[in-house]
């Protein structure tokens, strides 16, 4: 009989916050969706309130993972999406109106309310004194850790193991990427892995030497799940035609956080090139994200520049069915990153059969292999030349599609296999 696990929700639980999620999320919804409808053990969902540190039932937890389903609109036709609606009107070259944003936090608290209602308003029970004995607790969204005292009630509970997924140490490798705020939580990260941590999940080797590295000063070995692939989501794995708008026009899609680490200012010089050259017929750039860190800076500069005026698309809170239909017709995901851990974009676009050109960087060739096209991320002019070709050659193109025909992602049976293996080896 497999353990008991205590899933670390607070990712989920405040994800009502965000309009759509982000690749995190994504990864963090797909574990706990697996975990408490297919762990053969108990699976309680562990989350930080006011009167402690307290466990929900089985059936709570699918309940407020239902919830947070709903808002994102993870299950809802992506003809629904009134994101998608707006950029297949600016492809098509109309001017509509942004889509309308509530207050942030009016908006925000009203959805974070629906998730709450699933619990049925139940204080839950204390984990310190009502956790399993033996069981092991799992923190893949990597945000409750991030704040010591949410591991605290561990120290209490020495029976139980801990388990955490580490994507990065970006902040570490590359401060002047990331706000300082960045910085402070990766530290809290790494002292709150050291402190209780018995294993620990990588996605990539290159994102598991660093992380390692990284820890080495501060723990014991961790019996470690290294390289542990993400898997693509199903709603990624559904390969569809053209549809018309989308497919008759000519778009590059980035996706992720407007921050400098995403490498938008470098696509910034290069569409202006663009235009330059082609004037109305340069390809059109559709920026999918919310700003994050300096990311509001970012987003000035393409908006306020009257050349891309007609040419740069930016929209936030679009649905994942909604990204899908994007990416699918893109004429190719552009993944530039300065620092990536691993590259969510990359096997969500491979696997719906769409171009990358992707930034040259040791994560990107480890999850892209030899279907992704890479540039290094400051040769402006080899980013030009690969958009040119990619834009004008359509027997290239038709080559890049057919090579990527034969991906095969990483589903989500073999992947939680792997990943049910390594949890039933923890000793």
């Amino acid at each position: 009989m497999s353990r008991a696990i205590v899933y670390d929700g607070v990712r989920l639980f405040l994800g009502a916050w965000a309009q759509a999620p982000r690749g995190i999320d994504r990864v963090d919804l797909l574990y706990a969706r697996h975990l408490f409808e297919h762990w053969p053990g108990d699976c309680l969902g562990l989350l930080p309130t006011p009167w402690g540190i307290r466990l929900y039932d089985r059936r709570r937890a699918l309940r407020v993972l239902d919830a947070v389903e709903a808002l994102w609109r993870e299950t809802a036709d992506a003809d629904t999406d009134s994101r998608l609606a707006y950029v297949r009107r600016r492809l098509a070259g109309e001017t509509p109106p942004a889509p309308g944003v509530r207050h942030r936090n009016v908006g925000a608290l009203a959805r974070q309310a629906k998730v709450l209602a699933a619990t049925r308003f139940t204080f839950g029970k204390p984990a310190v004194s009502c956790a399993p004995r033996n069981a092991l607790y799992l923190n893949v969204g990597q945000l409750g850790w991030a704040a010591p005292w949410t591991a605290r009630w561990l120290q209490s509970r020495t029976d139980i193991r801990a388990v955490f997924m580490l994507h990065d140490v970006i902040p570490l490798l590359h401060p002047n990427l990331v706000s300082r705020g960045g910085r402070l939580a990766q530290r809290w990260m790494l002292a709150t892995v050291a402190r209780h941590a018995t294993g620990l999940i990588t996605t990539t080797d290159v994102a598991n030497d660093a992380v390692q590295q990284a820890l080495q000063p501060l723990a014991r070995p961790l019996i470690a799940a290294k390289s542990l692939h993400l898997p693509v989501a199903e709603t990624f794995l559904n390969r569809r035609g053209h549809e018309q708008t989308l497919g008759t026009a000519t778009y590059f899609l980035i996706c992720g956080a407007i921050e400098p680490r995403k490498n938008h200012l470098m696509l910034l010089k290069v569409w202006r090139q663009l235009v330059a050259e082609r004037g109305g017929d340069a390809p059109r750039l559709v920026a999918i994200g919310s700003p994050a860190h300096d990311g509001g800076a970012i987003l000035r500069q393409f908006t306020q520049c009257p050349t891309l005026r007609s040419s740069f698309v930016t929209v936030s809170g679009l649905s994942s069915p909604g990204l899908r239909r994007l990416m699918a017709n893109a004429r190719a995901v552009l993944m530039p990153s300065l620092a990536e851990g691993f590259g969510l974009p990359i096997i969500e676009a491979l696997a719906l059969g769409t171009p990358v050109l992707a930034s040259d960087l040791p994560a990107h060739r480890e999850v892209g292999g030899d279907l992704a096209c890479y540039i290094h991320p400051t040769d402006d002019a080899g980013w030009l030349d690969a958009i040119r070709r990619t834009t004008d050659a359509p027997d290239y193109v038709a080559g890049l599609r057919g090579r990527i025909a034969a991906y095969q992602p990483m589903s989500t049976a073999n992947y939680f296999a792997r990943v049910g293996q390594f949890l039933d080896a923890i000793p």
